[in-house]
C-alpha cells in the first residue's frame, strides 16, 4: 500500500476551477457539488473569474479582466503560488464522494515524475482496440502516454497540470476548443488507465444548457433551477445517443 500523501506534495498542488463572470451563474450552480462531495479537499481552491461582486459558494477568487479566454486563465494562473493544479471546467458537475486517496496517490506520481499534465479521466479507445486489448504505450502502471495522433491531445478533462506547462501552452493566442488539439513533440501529455478519482458530467455545452443539466443537478441534491441561461431542446438527447453510440464504437478511431 502506498504511503498516505506527503505534507510537501500536498504543498505543492491546488485545484483552479476555470470561469468567468459570463458564466458566474453556471459556477454558483454547479460549484456547491464541490462542497458536497469533496469536503475533504485537503488542496486550496482557486475560482476564475473577472470581477467580484457577490461572493463565491466556495473557492478563493483570482481575478482577470475579461478578455478572449487563453488570456484571462494565463492572468489568473500568475496569482497561484502552487506548481501543480487540478483543473476543473466551470460546468462540470461532481456527481460523488471523490475518492482523495486514489487521487493523492496520483498526484504523488504526477509531482515525482515531473509530469506536464495527467488527464484524471481514461482515453477513449475504439471498440477493436478494447477487444484486443491493445493500449499505447505505459509510463508506468495505470498511466499511459496521450498518442501524439490523438485528436484531443491537451482535452481539458479534469486533469492535473505543471502550472509552467499550462502557462507556456496558454500563450497560444487560441478558443477553449482549439486550445484541446494542441500537440508539440516535446510534450509528453498522459492519461490515467482505470479507476478515476472523480466521478462527473459537463452540463453546459455551446452557451446553453444541456437538456440533461436540470435532472443532474437534482439528482446531486442540489437546486435544478437554471436561471435565464438557455437550454438545449429534448431532440438534443438523439445527438447525445448517437455521440454515445459512435464513442462506445470508435472510441476516437484508433487512439
Amino acid at each position: 500500500m502506498k504511503p498516505m500523501q506527503t505534507d510537501q506534495a500536498r504543498s505543492r498542488i491546488a485545484v483552479l476551477i476555470c470561469s468567468s463572470d459570463s458564466r458566474r451563474d453556471v459556477v454558483d450552480r454547479v460549484l456547491p457539488s464541490v462542497l458536497k462531495f469533496w469536503p475533504d479537499c485537503p488542496y486550496p481552491i482557486y475560482v476564475g473569474l473577472n470581477s467580484l461582486d457577490r461572493p463565491l459558494p466556495a473557492g478563493i477568487p483570482v481575478l482577470a479582466l475579461a478578455s478572449e479566454w487563453c488570456r484571462e486563465c494565463a492572468l489568473q494562473l500568475a496569482q497561484i503560488a502552487e506548481d501543480y493544479l487540478i483543473v476543473i471546467l466551470d460546468d462540470f458537475l461532481i456527481r460523488a464522494p471523490v475518492r482523495q486517496v486514489r487521487l493523492a496517490n496520483l498526484v504523488e506520481d504526477a509531482l515525482a515524475s515531473n509530469l506536464a499534465y495527467l488527464r484524471l479521466v481514461p482515453l477513449g479507445r475504439s471498440l477493436l482496440a478494447r477487444l484486443t486489448g491493445w493500449r499505447s504505450s505505459e509510463l508506468k502502471p495505470g498511466i499511459e502516454r496521450v498518442r501524439a495522433n490523438h485528436p484531443f491531445y491537451s482535452g481539458l478533462q479534469i486533469a492535473i497540470w505543471r502550472r509552467s506547462h499550462l502557462q507556456e501552452m496558454l500563450q497560444n493566442p487560441l478558443s477553449i476548443w482549439e486550445f484541446e488539439h494542441q500537440y508539440r513533440e516535446d510534450w509528453v501529455h498522459c492519461a490515467i488507465t482505470d479507476n478515476p478519482p472523480i466521478t462527473y458530467r459537463h452540463l453546459v455545452e455551446r452557451g446553453c444548457w444541456l437538456p440533461y443539466a436540470r435532472s443532474l443537478l437534482q439528482r446531486a441534491g442540489l437546486s435544478p433551477e437554471l436561471g435565464d441561461r438557455p437550454v438545449w431542446s429534448n431532440s438534443r438527447y438523439a445527438r447525445l445517443f448517437l455521440d454515445h453510440v459512435r464513442w462506445v464504437l470508435l472510441g476516437y478511431a484508433t487512439c
